[in-house]
């Protein structure tokens, strides 16, 4: 492997398990966090090539692009895999309650 994909990967590594431990709240979100930076990364990489941008290179490696390439992915991976908040008991109440409602009117009229 040549050195520039290894300190790819080492960079995306480190993002992907930094973001799994401020933001990850289940076990298996674990590896997803990682495959999305090192595929961020890559794509911030490749982006980088076609556009041509050069922030900070180091080696054949563009840091800023790849870092902002995993962060985007990683922002979007985490809208995909977090669970949705539990309902409150007391909102369901209130549906049943509006659903009956609806029931009682519907018999009526």
């Amino acid at each position: 492997m040549s050195p520039g994909f290894l300190l790819a990967l080492t960079l995306a590594s480190i993002v992907g398990l930094l973001f799994h431990s401020l933001f990850g709240q289940r076990l298996w979100q674990l590896p997803a966090y990682w495959a999305i930076a090192v595929i961020g990364f890559l794509g911030g990489e490749l982006v980088s090539g076609l556009v041509g941008a050069d922030l900070l290179r180091i080696g054949t490696v563009p840091v800023i692009e790849g870092l902002t390439g995993a962060l985007l992915a990683l922002g979007i991976g985490w809208l995909l895999t977090t669970p949705a908040p539990p309902r409150s008991r007391r909102r369901i109440a209130e549906t049943r309650r509006v659903a009956t409602l609806r029931q009682r009117r519907g018999r009526v009229g």
